[in-house]
């Protein structure tokens, strides 16, 4: 405006549109426009119907545009797999270069433990007496003169803070940065089974402790915890053993038990109802230690790496519980083995043995039982017959072998009995008829 010649003036505030004078606020316009240019309403009605229609009609044309937008498909700026092969980019193997660089510092670890183990063996065995001389020829200490500050720390050495070195590397540091290492834990991190002998007590007291750097005491420490974690089993191990040994115990009392149920079922009195009924409860009992070793495993504080393990062998013991134990048939009641037997079609024909009396003076089975021999304190003397001593014995093995839970040979035991007891029946028969002979000869 100042290259057109003339100065423009400015006036901003509440103007009026005809006369442009400032009336300073809203309603001081409002009452002078209506009182001195009310002429002029006709001009002001059209122009508020013109910004109004324009207002609308701008709403109206965003809201078509918003419209429109739904309905176009959101633009893909990636590329899709399904049409187009992306080539593999550049890679560079990385694995021999990181196993070059793990062995290299393996080896010098293990390099430099088993240094500090050969001087350390050597220390333990040192004479008391000249101890300080051998430890300075065992390792060349540094000269204190050319060290004047703690390696660790950094601090001054002066007479409250001394130079004290290390016996089995031979640097120096101060007496906070150094550690009293003792004889027992030296002695076991040199053995790799530390048994303590008789003669290792007459060691002096001198042998209590060894000075060494911090250094030196974490490669030891990192030895003494690789020996304890190859002699110690974990906690889940020693658990997990117990409880295969459970599950070793349990499965041939399962199946004896569905040998019995069988029989029983079968109407053969081989096996008795009361003696399938404790086995059963054997079964019980080592189903719910199955169940209390698995909970304990489960609840065991490990790191994040064994929860998996933790959570399946808890499922695997818990769904091997449901199918293999606890799906096992119920026994049935005495009222319907009865009816078993009453309903059976045939029975077996017994094979008579021959007349005297069978030797059952031990017996062995395969699974590596044998009941205790029968003496004269656990037998009672009834009587001098051969016949009723064998079954005494015999009702003995019975006894001993129900208190160790081997039902199969208890049937075994019942079934000689029984042949015992047919053999003495027709010798009394026998006798008996050899007596009336005699009566009517008479």
């Amino acid at each position: 405006m100042a290259q057109s010649g003339y100065k423009a003036v400015i006036k901003e505030g509440f103007l009026c549109p005809v006369c442009h004078q400032d009336l300073r606020s809203p309603n001081a316009l409002l009452v002078h426009f209506q009182d001195l240019h009310s002429e002029e309403q006709d001009l002001l009605t059209s122009i508020k119907d013109l910004v109004s229609k324009a207002k609308k009609k701008i709403l109206k044309s965003d809201e078509q545009e918003l419209e429109v937008n739904k309905y176009i498909p959101k633009q893909q700026y990636f590329l899709d797999p399904a049409n187009v092969s992306q080539e593999v980019g550049h890679f560079r193997d990385h694995t021999e270069y990181f196993k070059d660089v793990r062995r290299n510092r393996l080896d010098h670890r293990t390099t430099e433990t088993n240094k500090l183990i050969i001087r350390l063996d050597k220390l333990i065995h040192l004479d008391g007496s000249a101890r300080k001389q051998n430890e300075q020829e065992l390792v060349q200490w540094l000269d204190g003169t050319t060290v004047t500050r703690c390696p660790s720390c950094a601090s001054t050495f002066n007479i409250t803070r001394r130079q004290h070195h290390c016996r089995l590397c031979g640097s120096i540091m101060c007496n906070s940065c150094s550690t009293f290492l003792p004889y027992e834990i030296a002695k076991s991190i040199v053995t790799s089974v530390y048994t303590l002998n008789k003669g290792d007590t007459t060691i002096k007291n001198d042998m209590d402790s060894i000075r060494i750097c911090n250094h030196c005491m974490g490669l030891l420490e990192t030895r003494r915890r690789v020996q304890i974690s190859q002699i110690e089993k974990p906690l889940i191990c020693q658990m997990y053993e117990q409880l295969h040994k459970v599950k070793c115990e349990l499965e041939p009392l399962v199946d004896l038990y569905k040998k019995m149920y069988d029989s029983i079922m079968d109407g053969d009195s081989k096996y008795s109802l009361q003696d399938a009924q404790s086995l059963r409860a054997s079964i019980a009992k080592h189903a719910e230690q199955l169940d209390i070793i698995s909970k304990r495993i489960l609840n065991i504080p490990e790191d994040e790496t064994n929860l998996k393990i933790q959570a399946a062998i808890r499922q695997a013991t818990y769904q091997y519980i449901k199918e293999y134990v606890l799906n096992q048939p119920v026994l049935p009641t005495p009222a319907e083995i009865e009816k078993i037997k009453k309903g059976r079609s045939y029975r077996v024909t017994e094979v008579h043995q021959p007349l005297g009396i069978p030797k059952i003076r031990k017996v062995a089975v395969t699974t590596g039982w044998s009941p205790d021999n029968a003496s004269e304190n656990n037998v009672p003397d009834v009587s001098d017959d051969p016949l009723l001593q064998q079954m005494n014995i015999v009702r003995n093995y019975i006894q001993q072998a129900r208190k160790a839970n081997r039902f199969e040979e208890v049937a075994s035991l019942e079934e000689n009995l029984k042949m015992l007891k047919e053999t003495y029946m027709s010798q009394q028969k026998r006798n008996a008829g050899s007596r009336n002979e005699s009566v009517g000869q008479e």
